[in-house]
């Protein structure tokens, strides 16, 4: 169930406020005992909180309680090797993670401009717990901590002259963990810097080319701490008959720095990886549109389900 309410005060100000209710039902056996057996109910409120300076500035206050729910992988109890001696396999116990997020922000012409933001959640999920089995090493998630998250963010506009057009920003994050974790207490920290851009250039009406792209520095994910990475794509696009066809050059990872390094230290624990994806690649497209452009326009448009199915994960 979900109610919302919405009110203006004057020309300035405008208030948003929802609220959710969700009844979890769930039940589940093995090899005829019962494992899993829980009903209860939860609230998820929501405040937005609107000012408007000027015809260019607003800011915005906002608290939103939110639920993570656990994916499919995640409860699969299958084993999965990652090598002769490193195994992970997923947990079914699992609890969804309960979040409490405030923001305080500045925005500029509708665009997020600078924020604050504080995130605290509860029932964290470690995606990699590590354990020891003998001479194995596996990981498995579990309901461990209590995760805390700063974020400060700066976005700006990269408009040069009429050709030029773009935006980028810069995040500052600080993760804290806090867990009990194989009899002791798990408690780290650390901040990390992280950058974004995204420029088009037009040198005519039927040709652009696009940079984007982003960069980060070592951060902080559960036990894993992973090295500084990130990645610069170019596209390069043509378009002709009246925008119907148009030929895409993408260029993906030019510089193949897009990987992850990193390691996982814990108690007896002491875990090293390298992981390189096909992040660098070429891709050559056509595209060519039939039938009415205004119909091909509403088809893409979404639905009040969109939000549910996005709460509900299958993968």
């Amino acid at each position: 169930a979900y109610l919302n309410f919405k009110q203006g005060f004057g020309t300035q100000w405008e208030l948003v406020t929802g609220l959710r209710t969700e009844q979890t039902v769930a039940k589940g056996k093995s090899q005829g005992q019962s494992v899993l057996n829980r009903n209860y109910w939860q609230l998820f409120p929501s405040v937005y909180l609107t000012r408007k300076i000027n015809k260019d500035l607003s800011t915005v206050l906002q608290y939103t309680r939110r639920v993570n729910r656990p994916s499919f992988q995640q409860q699969n109890p299958f084993i999965e090797f990652l090598d002769s001696l490193t195994y992970t396999r997923g947990n079914p116990l699992l609890r969804p993670e309960t979040s409490n997020q405030y923001k305080i922000g500045l925005n500029y012409q509708n665009q997020p401009f600078f924020s604050v933001s504080y995130n605290q959640t509860l029932d964290v999920i470690f995606e990699n717990a590590p354990q020891q089995e003998g001479n194995l090493t596996f990981t498995t998630p579990q309901n461990l901590a209590r995760y805390d998250n700063l974020v400060f963010e700066l976005n700006f506009p990269l408009n040069i002259g009429k050709k030029i057009s773009g935006f980028g920003g810069n995040q500052f994050i600080y993760n804290h963990y806090k867990a009990d974790y194989l009899g002791t207490l798990y408690e780290r920290q650390k901040w990390n810097w992280q950058a974004y851009w995204q420029v088009a250039y037009k040198p005519r009406a039927d040709w652009s080319i696009e940079l984007s792209g982003f960069y980060t520095t070592n951060f902080l994910s559960e036990f894993v701490t992973i090295r500084e990475l990130g990645n610069l794509n170019i596209a390069i696009q043509k378009t002709f008959w009246q925008k119907r066809g148009r030929i895409t050059l993408n260029l993906n990872d030019v510089f193949f720095t897009q990987r992850s390094d990193g390691e996982l230290k814990y108690q007896a624990i002491d875990l090293s990886f390298r992981q390189r994806n096909e992040t660098r690649n070429a891709r050559l497209s056509f595209f060519y549109s039939f039938g009415n452009q205004q119909l091909r326009a509403a088809r893409n448009r979404s639905v009040g389900s969109d939000a549910e199915t996005g709460r509900v994960k299958t993968n």
